[in-house]
């Protein structure tokens, strides 16, 4: 029953991250382009303005118990810039490696071979003893690790989570509804992010496990069984594999499937920055899908700071990258956000 559970909030979740084109990587430099490309950024403010009451109330009324990923600031700031800098040098995230795969992007797979390298040579390789230090001495409150409502009381957090939220209404009231043919548009996205993940914790919790989605440590997971043949959870790994179909089928039924290799140039950034990805989320023990998109829901102090720290990476990576390359090819900005299959 977990494996079957799994595969269906895969499947679901790589369909909507297909049809939507939801690079992480793509919402947060768009960002600082210029000219600005906000439909993605938007689609996430969405996303969390519906998820996150949505989660709560789950929570409140005993539906689901996550775990909440720990503040430790050292981990998961340098870890989240890492991870942001590798996402610029890829051109994705790491969500995007297994949508675009499912997409035809074939490419992506030097990246998911070297960010499973990274994450093994974190938590078992080389590596590990940073991991451990970074980690070391985690932020408690109360015995529990700090979200957005505890850390600053109930009084406190409730009114910044109203005011954060006002802000993010404003801003998308005030957007424009663009077209992103053959795409959803970023209200669509939003909301089918919304309502599928908020589903996809009901799945995770009649399957067994305490959280919906990540990427961290998952080839590690497998990689220790290999060697050991110990049985891993296998919800997180499932799930996240189950992806790739999810896209592929996305794409076959909407004719958007593009089916390509990539230029040796494109390979070696795939790979540099998949290896960068593998690092940074082992050392914050988290990603842009098990941080971003699931923590910042459950408002994990650690997940929204490894967030932020994240779209620094990005922010500083593209303008070293600007430094160095002050116009963009209109080609080059086509296929980085993969809007033209």
């Amino acid at each position: 029953m977990t494996i079957l559970l799994a595969i269906i909030a895969g499947l679901g979740l790589g369909v909507i991250l297909e049809r939507g084109d939801f690079c992480f990587h793509s919402a947060l430099r768009g960002v600082v382009r210029r000219p600005r490309r906000l439909d993605l950024i938007r689609a996430y403010f969405l996303m969390l303005l519906i998820s996150v009451p949505l989660v709560q109330l789950m929570r409140w009324a005993g539906w689901i118990d996550p775990w909440i990923a720990p503040l430790v600031w050292r981990a998961n700031v340098i870890g989240g810039l890492i991870f942001g800098v590798g996402m610029v040098v890829a051109s994705t995230c790491i969500t995007g490696l297994f949508y675009k795969l499912g997409h035809g992007m074939l490419g992506t797979l030097a990246a998911l071979v070297t960010w499973a390298i990274g994450d093994i040579v974190v938590y078992r390789g080389p590596l590990s003893g940073l991991r451990e230090t970074l980690n070391s001495d985690p932020l408690m409150v109360d015995g529990q690790s700090p979200t957005l409502a505890n850390i600053f009381g109930p009084t406190v957090g409730a009114l910044l989570l109203v005011a954060l939220a006002v802000a993010m209404a404003f801003f998308l009231w005030r957007s424009p509804r663009n077209e992103r043919k053959p795409y959803w548009s970023w209200p669509l996205l939003g909301v089918a992010t919304a309502l599928f993940t908020t589903v996809a914790w009901l799945l995770a919790q009649a399957g067994g496990s305490n959280y919906t989605y990540g990427t961290s440590h998952v080839p590690t997971t497998l990689f220790e069984m290999a060697v050991t043949g110990t049985s891993p959870s296998w919800w997180i790994p499932v799930s996240l594999l189950s992806i790739i179909p999810g896209a592929f089928l996305a794409a076959l039924f909407t004719r958007t499937l593009w089916v390509r290799g990539e230029t040796a140039k494109r390979y070696l950034e795939l790979a540099g920055g998949g290896f960068l990805m593998g690092v940074g989320a082992a050392i914050s023990g988290g990603c842009n899908l098990g941080h971003s998109l699931v923590g910042v829901s459950l408002l994990s102090m650690g997940s929204i700071t490894t967030t932020i720290s994240m779209a620094v990476g990005v922010w500083l990576a593209h303008w070293v990258t600007t430094l160095s390359r002050p116009t963009e090819s209109p080609s080059s900005a086509k296929y980085e956000t993969g809007t033209v299959i």
